[in-house]
């Protein structure tokens, strides 16, 4: 009997040892991509490269970061990957047009990969650089193609290391983002929200189809504004935009001379915070095109010559524009004057809005734009009200005609009871090189209760 149980006790030990043997030894999984020799700096291609394709014919390897993914399908058939940024060096992004979906299995965010230049092309797209195979377009000119799906893993080798996006991610804000140094690069914003056009709507809207995606504007506290892109393929296309304050995180695109974010997932987008809601704001929607601007409260004044402040509408964005192109006066003097705006009860008010300029022939005092703030204006009579210059960023003639920039944060704390806002014009329609017009829109003021 001690036999019998010796046995079936040894037999049960073998049992489960022989158990945790297996459970023990799994087969490990290692990464067998070569690295590879990288003699060219991505910063040194993006100087070669210009507005035109061309060939590179010289046997370079470049080494780069992957930082947008389309498992989500915001990017479809491109990729983005930009260098690691280092202590006084920016990263330098570029983008890879593929014949492939799903490339987020092969080259996930973060990953290092080595790009072979020989008999690829290159050029700057509205100043971002692209690497890719030769396309001709129906007008003969050649441009950059998606490198087919047989060659594109040749041309994109992805290596064994993988690094955290936050090395890559650079949090700046939404005026720095509006650079062609930061196409293609992985930034944040943060402290912005959704304009309000975008609330209660969806990311893709078919009622705002722009080329198969929807465009929204994410705003900071200053005013300054930036093309949110969502594609209709996108995964969370169909869920509500977010009605709070936060930060979003994604890719730095361009098209013609609008910069856009495009986020790789939902994820990007981190909006906990309470909204910044002013408590006065005129963003002109209402007006109406080329005709004598009118609102409700608004004062519409020349102190020289004719001609008065005109409301315009362009590309369905309306705003109050001042033109002197077809003037003759020596002198031109216009006042644009904001409705009565209560501050009582607000502390640490703020003002913010944006200005444009197009067909601006010189800078000039004698062809400029001013902001004034009084608390005696009487709604009709300018020169007897006191007004008060305020300090604001305008357009100048380097910024790219009718882009809007943010004036900065306006300081108005100072004031309280009544105020009136003012915008005024100075120029000469007499002296043509003095011609041009500046747009005024969005207009806010922030304060605390």
């Amino acid at each position: 009997m001690k036999k019998i149980v010796l046995k079936l006790i040894c037999a049960l030990s073998f049992l489960f040892v022989c158990g945790c043997n297996n459970d023990v030894e799994m087969p490990k999984l290692e990464c067998t991509q070569p690295d590879l020799t990288v003699n060219k700096t991505v910063e040194k291609v993006h100087e070669l490269a210009g507005p035109v394709a061309k060939q590179y014919v010289y046997d370079d390897i470049i080494e780069a970061y992957v930082v947008s993914s389309d498992e989500d399908g915001n990017f479809f058939k491109t990729i983005s990957f930009q260098t690691l940024p280092k202590e006084g060096i920016p990263a330098t992004g570029f983008s890879v047009p593929v014949d492939a979906s799903n490339t987020y299995i092969d080259y996930r965010v973060g990953n290092k990969v080595y790009v072979k230049l020989k008999n690829q092309f290159t050029d700057l797209f509205y100043g971002g650089l692209r690497i890719g195979s030769l396309n001709v377009s129906n007008a003969g000119d050649p441009t950059i193609g998606r490198i087919s799906q047989n060659d594109y893993k040749s041309v994109l080798n992805a290596s064994c290391t993988m690094i955290d996006e936050n090395l890559l991610v650079k949090k700046i804000s939404i005026e720095e983002a509006l650079d062609d140094t930061k196409l293609n690069t992985l930034i944040e914003l943060t402290d912005v929200e959704f304009t309000e056009g975008a609330i209660g709507r969806h990311y893709f809207e078919e009622t705002n189809n722009v080329g198969g995606s929807t465009n929204w504007n994410l705003r900071d506290k200053t005013g300054n504004q930036i093309i949110f892109r969502t594609s209709s393929y996108a995964s969370f296309s169909d869920h509500l935009v977010p009605e709070g304050s936060g930060k979003v995180r994604g890719i730095i695109t361009k098209f013609g001379s609008d910069y856009q974010m495009m986020i790789r997932s939902e994820q990007d987008v981190v909006m906990n915070g309470k909204r910044n809601i002013p408590f006065f704001a005129e963003d002109f929607q209402t007006v109406k095109n080329n005709v004598n601007f009118a609102l409700p409260g608004w004062s519409n004044i020349v102190e020289k010559a004719t001609k008065l402040w005109k409301s315009m509408v362009y590309g369905g964005n309306g705003y109050a524009e001042f033109n002197t192109t077809s003037t003759t006066a020596a002198e031109n003097i216009a006042w644009l004057v904001s409705p009565k705006i209560n501050m009582t009860g607000y502390k640490n008010a703020t003002l913010s809005f944006r200005s444009a300029q197009h067909d601006l022939k010189m800078d000039s005092p004698l062809n400029s734009l001013e902001v004034y703030v009084s608390e005696n204006f009487d709604g009709s009579n300018i020169s007897k009200a006191k007004w008060t210059k305020l300090e604001a960023k305008f357009p100048s003639l380097l910024t790219p005609a009718r882009t809007f920039i943010s004036s900065g944060t306006v300081n108005l704390s100072a004031y309280s009871g009544d105020i009136h806002i003012a915008f005024k014009y100075i120029g000469s329609g007499k002296d043509k090189t003095l011609n041009g017009a500046f747009m005024v829109d969005d207009i806010k003021i922030f304060g605390e209760k």
